[in-house]
């Protein structure tokens, strides 16, 4: 019997995807953007963690998270190490890399490259890694969550291999920031996908990259214009 996948949007990157009895929550920034008045304590349930890099909005409240959850954080070795040496042990943490394949069981993941940096702050100084993107496979769906990139010709090839339901691609800004993939250049890659389903993220909600992006994407490809399902913060969409 087939189960039905759910996302839950709480804005800019951050989401979660419940998929039977499991819920993975991805790039969990809860607590501190002004939009949000989701607290880390609703998160004491998740199973998973999955952070693509150490920007402040993707890492966001993650050691607080798996701290309260117990769940394993799976995210690139420079993340790891720094969750290491926030508290979290060893076990809790895994390591990735760029082609990595991960079998849960109930899910698979494929690790995928994106072209932009995972560079932060810690006790000991800044730290630098490598952003990843993830392709979620579940029965009967399956999701791809670009991460933070710019546009770069694999993105199309990411999606042609994998054939996910639902991309979520960034189409803006974070707050105070520049955008890794600018409105137009997100409306680009999109018009490659042949997919049922994109999710434009990374965009301060009420801005309006959002509007930008969804009218240049129509204007190159009406077909993939009617693709875009753009989600409110607390939305939740089923597949």
């Amino acid at each position: 019997m087939t189960r039905q996948l759910t996302l839950e949007y709480y804005g800019l990157s951050s989401f979660c995807i419940e998929h039977g009895e499991t819920r993975i929550l991805v790039d969990p920034w809860i607590e501190a953007p002004d939009w949000s008045n989701r607290a880390v304590e609703e998160f004491a349930d998740v199973d998973y963690v999955f952070v693509t890099h150490g920007a402040y909005d993707h890492l966001g409240d993650a050691r607080a998270v798996a701290a309260l959850s117990g769940a394993p954080v799976i995210t690139e070795p420079a993340v790891a190490d720094h969750l290491v040496a926030e508290g979290l042990s060893n076990e809790q943490v895994r390591k990735v890399i760029w082609g990595n394949a991960l079998d849960e069981g109930e899910f698979g993941v494929r690790v995928l490259e994106t072209r932009h940096l995972s560079y932060f702050e810690t006790a000991a100084g800044h730290r630098s890694g490598l952003p990843l993107g993830f392709h979620f496979e579940f029965d009967g769906a399956s999701l791809y969550y670009v991460g933070d990139t710019s546009i770069f010709r694999d993105l199309e090839l990411f999606v042609e291999l994998n054939e996910p339901d639902v991309v979520l691609l960034p189409v803006g800004s974070a707050p105070g920031d520049l955008a890794p993939m600018p409105p137009r250049d997100a409306a680009v890659a999109a018009s490659w996908f042949d997919v049922e389903t994109i999710v434009p993220v990374h965009y301060v909600p009420g801005s309006d990259e959002l509007d930008e992006f969804e009218r240049r994407l129509r204007a190159a490809s009406p077909e993939a214009g009617d693709a875009v399902v753009a989600l409110d913060v607390d939305d939740r969409f089923e597949l």
